[in-house]
């Protein structure tokens, strides 16, 4: 299932799962994608950039074509453990990286195009998170949320390094720019990472239209208080809005329920 915008939910095994997506307030168009594979345990969010057009067909190429290559290279596999998936999602990204790259060669006025993105992969008691980008994926687990993408962004790097403070990184000239996106001229390095699930594990996939204006601490907040992924999703699209809603939001959650309820 892969969508511009709008909305979708639905329940898949031991997951319930929602996403959203909304052009907020002062944005012409909707630059972000979002696609759900749910008995493939795939999901992902992807927010395009370099032009209206580009950046639409950016997004809307990356949501498309890597979730079958992703399917496609699992179901290959001959051991399909950690290293082996780690591996595979790597790869796929490389690939879909220099694919974007192509796609915006060939098509007028879209040189440069590009996107980030934010994946999950649940295989069995594990989940598989990759990121290209500033789009995010946070888990809530005993109320405490946990950021699992790293941020390839200016501002990242510089807080990093001790450059700036949190504070001035809110306002910096640099906020947005990022360091790492999908159809950059170089190969990228995503951030891939795994870890265990448990029950009542949520997961969140978003684009910057919602952290750059809603806390972590808001988000903890939402995600905490509401027991469907549609309201969740619903709830943080609204936060983001009531912030100014100056970026377009997408947000996907995904809700490990383990005995059939969150």
């Amino acid at each position: 299932m892969i969508e511009p915008s709008g909305a979708a939910e639905g329940t898949s095994g031991e997951f319930l799962w929602a996403a959203a997506s909304d052009i907020g307030r002062l944005r012409e168009d909707n630059q972000d994608a979002f696609a759900a594979e749910p008995e493939a345990g795939l999901f992902l969010v992807v927010d395009g950039m370099g032009g209206h057009r580009g950046g639409a067909i950016a997004a809307g190429t990356v949501a498309q074509d890597l979730p079958p290559v992703v399917e496609l290279g699992l179901d290959r596999l001959r051991t399909r453990n950690g290293r082996s998936i780690r591996r595979l999602l790597r790869k796929a990204i490389l690939d879909q990286n220099h694919h974007v790259r192509r796609e915006g060669d060939s098509e007028s006025g879209c040189i440069g195009m590009g996107a980030t993105l934010v994946l999950a992969l649940f295989s069995g008691d594990r989940v598989y998170t990759a990121n290209v980008g500033d789009s995010r994926i946070y888990r809530l687990r005993n109320g405490r949320l946990r950021q699992f993408s790293e941020d390839h962004s200016v501002v990242s790097e510089l807080l990093g390094a001790g450059q700036i403070t949190p504070d001035e990184a809110a306002n910096h000239v640099d906020q947005g720019v990022v360091t790492q996106y999908m159809g950059m001229p170089e190969a990228v390095e995503p951030h891939v990472r795994s870890a265990a699930l448990k029950p009542g594990d949520r997961f969140l996939l978003c684009t910057d239209g919602l952290t750059d204006l809603v806390s972590d601490e808001a988000i903890a907040e939402i995600l905490a208080a509401n027991s469907e992924p549609q309201a969740v999703c619903r709830a943080l699209v609204e936060a983001a809005n009531r912030a100014g809603g100056t970026d377009n939001v997408t947000v996907v959650v995904v809700v490990r329920t383990g005995n059939g309820r969150p």
